[in-house]
């Protein structure tokens, strides 16, 4: 009978301190540019990103190196840019299509 209560009185609040989909923040409309200068952090990760990507498997190592980078510096740049959201606004709209 507890249980039952429990789950009613969870069910009628929520049962999560997620936001719900109507309660999220809108983002961009789909298909937006970003207007304006890339960020070089920007510039960069997307150019390591690719060279990577067009890598044949197991050469992501020299891929960056010819690039005078490292799996660590695209790391780093791929940290910063997820915890900044223009940032990510600027790398999803370049990369995402």
């Amino acid at each position: 009978m507890i249980a039952l209560f429990l789950i009613s009185l969870l069910t009628a609040c929520g049962g999560s301190d997620a936001p719900t989909a109507s309660e999220a923040p809108p983002g961009p409309p789909a298909g937006e540019q970003i207007s304006g200068p890339m960020d070089p952090k920007v510039t960069r990760a997307i150019e390591l990103a690719s060279a990577v990507k067009a890598s044949p498997p197991g050469g992501a190592e020299a891929a960056l190196a010819a690039k005078n980078s490292s799996r660590e510096e695209l790391d780093g740049l791929l940290y910063e840019i997820a915890a900044d959201p223009s940032l990510s606004l600027s790398y999803a709209s370049a990369t995402i299509r």
